[in-house]
């Protein structure tokens, strides 16, 4: 669910991933951006964030054991009540860089024999060998 206005934007979105896979991707993200981190509770998995514009948060919310909800809010220092402009840009980049690592996470897998990064869709190691799914 997408809602724009006043100055920012929230979005919210559901992955079928682990919370800590999850979470260490979202990290990636943020320092990807070029933000400053405010605020870091592993606990809660919660961010705060900021650049020059916008003050920022993401947290996420375990459904069940393989699906979490990711919720993304950027919002202006100040609100702006009359704002035609979006202001979905930060937004925009961070499920965009958390779609592609999430992509990039799926597409290899450790083998089970000697450990090392194959893509997901070999039957067998390249490596060594040994049998992978």
């Amino acid at each position: 669910m997408r809602i724009d206005g006043a100055g920012g934007c929230f979005d919210n979105r559901i992955y079928e991933i682990d919370i800590d896979v999850a979470w260490n991707i979202a990290l990636l993200c943020i320092n990807e951006m070029g933000v400053t981190v405010d605020e870091l509770n592993e606990a809660q998995r919660m961010i705060h964030f900021h650049n020059k514009k916008k003050v920022m948060q993401v947290a996420l919310q375990a459904l069940d054991e393989e699906t979490v909800q990711v919720i993304m809010d950027s919002t202006k220092e100040r609100l702006q009540i009359y704002n035609w402009k979006r202001e979905d840009k930060e937004v925009n980049l961070f499920y965009d860089l958390f779609d592609n690592k999430l992509r990039e996470f799926r597409a290899f897998i450790l083998c089970p024999g000697c450990s090392a990064k194959i893509s997901s869709s070999v039957k067998f190691c390249p490596e060594c060998g040994c049998k992978v799914k």
